[in-house]
């Protein structure tokens, strides 16, 4: 075992709180979060929806070190000396890699295993790299936890077929309301892709957090890809 990786009660505080920043890594991509301008009760909402929504074996894909121990792990990818930086504004920690080395493909992927769920700020050049290999195996993940829930909920064998670039994304909106029981969630002047701020607003106080029309809404677009992203308050006003 690594030096930290049996944890204090305080560093196991630490990880478990970690876990829900970790599922917001986890959906960076597939669910826009809207930033701290905006409304911070639908945020606090949609980011305790995402919480709720994990699972062990999400839990398990990341291993709940400090950011000390998954810096020691990252610089074990032979990337050169790697550093811890708090993020005043994201309220994280952030793995710093400046080495000058040459990071390969198979390099970053061992990055983004060792640095757990932890941001892992990189060299210009490669930080695009590193991003589309973290989304990748994110977007794995998600998809295979939300066609779990869904199967659990008997939905899997309902969802609609989609294919970005060929299915009417406005159609398959639609057929994504009406099996959820959220009508009018993906229509508004902001397109399919977006959650009506208005529905949301209606929805925000929804006790059904895990098994409600926000939960099934989540897990259909995580489970097919369609990317659906969220508006906040001041940007929807007239």
């Amino acid at each position: 075992m690594e030096e930290g990786e049996d944890e204090e009660p305080e560093a196991r505080a630490h990880s478990i709180a970690a876990a829900a920043y970790a599922q917001q890594q986890t959906i960076h991509g597939l669910l826009a979060i809207p930033d701290r301008r905006h409304s911070e009760r639908m945020y606090v909402h949609l980011i305790m929806m995402a919480a709720a929504q994990m699972s062990a074996s999400v839990l398990k894909a990341y291993d709940q070190v400090t950011p000390q121990v998954a810096a020691k792990r990252v610089t074990g990818c032979g990337v050169g000396a790697v550093t811890v930086r708090s993020d005043a504004e994201l309220d994280a920690d952030v793995l710093v890699v400046a080495g000058s080395v040459s990071i390969t493909d198979k390099r970053l992927a061992c990055i983004d295993k060792a640095a757990s769920f932890y941001d892992v700020e990189l060299p210009a050049s490669v930080q695009p790299r590193f991003n589309a290999i973290r989304e990748a195996r994110s977007a794995t993940l998600m998809a295979s936890e939300a066609r779990k829930w869904l199967k659990a909920h008997n939905l899997l064998d309902q969802v609609p077929k989609y294919e970005a670039g060929v299915t009417d994304d406005a159609v398959f909106g639609m057929e994504v309301e009406k099996l959820c029981g959220a009508d009018q969630a993906l229509r508004s002047r902001y397109g399919p892709h977006a959650l009506n701020p208005e529905w949301a607003t209606q929805h925000a106080l929804d006790p059904r957090i895990e098994d409600g029309p926000m939960a099934c809404l989540l897990n259909v677009t995580w489970a097919t890809g369609f990317k659906m992203g969220f508006i906040g308050n001041e940007q929807a006003a007239p």
